[in-house]
């Protein structure tokens, strides 16, 4: 492997991912209490994904490069995740720009030097993966000891709730609907909070009837029905995957594996009928069971976490099972 060839493979392990900037962002906003220099809080971000940077890459034939190759990278793609969160949290209104910008290409250096031998050294600058932030930011006053903040920012929200396995339009909608709070927009905020919660069971049911043994398949054609129809409403599709959930001659070893009984799945079900009733007031003439007050919408899109959890959880062990 010569030097070009290493950089090739740094620059392909150098990947910045939504989720990588979510993590950040928490751990930025977690670091920085007062006012922080943004070197540290990379540096915060790095330590706490377990990534260091070379201080120098060998290449030679007797030895493999690609560890190190590997850590360049990741701690690349962490620093930048870094950067980005530290620019969102400030257009987000929770960091306060305290000074200019700073921050020159990142570079590594490189060697064919080992003991014995000759050879030479020289570095990679990566002017590409350029991105400036100020050098001293400060936490919102606002935002300092508040205990709701991942309520009004989609990213942190997303962070607490934790589910790495969830399906990407569940997030964007979860991140829509916590953007839709944080105007006050309650009716906006449950219906997205609906489409979420509609979406997690939807995964979950498509990976139960996966689980079904083929010879078993038959056994929940209407449900399967119900499920893959998409002028059924929300209600008759919850109560499919209840009742799939329900035939425990199928599913408890399922129950075994994750820890979930089918009287847990219907706590799930209580809560998505709450956001379902409290959405039905798109409809003309509706009006919800209680008013669609900041308590309640703060309340539901709390109440997400444990739920969501259960169902993506159960989905996750689903899916890691035996496959017909």
């Amino acid at each position: 492997m010569n030097e070009s060839e290493a950089k090739k493979l740094i620059l392909q392990r150098t990947v910045v991912t939504p989720q990588r900037v979510v993590i950040a962002k928490a751990i930025v906003l977690s670091a920085c209490p007062k006012t922080s220099s943004s070197d540290d809080l990379i540096a915060a971000v790095l330590k706490a994904n377990g990534v260091v940077m070379p201080k120098q890459i060998v290449i030679h034939p007797s030895v493999d490069p690609i560890p190190a190759l590997t850590a360049a990278g990741d701690s690349l793609s962490w620093s930048l995740a870094a950067r980005e969160a530290i620019w969102s949290l400030i257009h987000g209104g929770y960091l306060i720009r305290m000074a200019d910008l700073h921050g020159s290409a990142p570079s590594i250096g490189w060697t064919t030097v080992i003991p014995g031998s000759g050879g030479h050294s020289s570095g990679w600058t990566f002017e590409e993966l350029t991105i400036p932030v100020p050098d001293q930011v400060r936490r919102a006053p606002s935002s300092i000891g508040s205990k709701d903040q991942f309520l009004a920012e989609p990213d942190l929200y997303l962070n607490t709730l934790g589910i790495p396995n969830m399906h990407v339009e569940v997030a964007s909608a979860f991140r829509e609907a916590v953007r839709c709070f944080r105007h006050e927009l309650f009716t906006a905020a449950l219906t997205m909070l609906g489409k979420a919660s509609e979406g997690a069971w939807l995964e979950l049911g498509a990976s139960l009837l996966a689980h079904v043994p083929s010879a078993q398949q038959s056994i929940f054609s209407k449900q399967r029905a119900v499920l893959e129809d998409p002028m059924m409403g929300t209600y008759r599709k919850i109560e499919a995957v209840l009742t799939v959930f329900d035939r425990q001659d199928v599913f408890s070893p399922l129950s075994a594996l994750s820890g979930i009984k089918p009287r847990e799945l219907r706590t799930v079900a209580v809560w998505s009928d709450s956001v379902r009733d409290s959405r039905n007031t798109i409809h003309f003439g509706v009006s919800p069971a209680t008013p669609n007050t900041y308590e309640k919408v703060a309340a539901l899109l709390i109440g997400a976490a444990p739920n969501v959890r259960t169902l993506y959880r159960l989905k996750e062990a689903a899916d890691a099972g035996p496959q017909p």
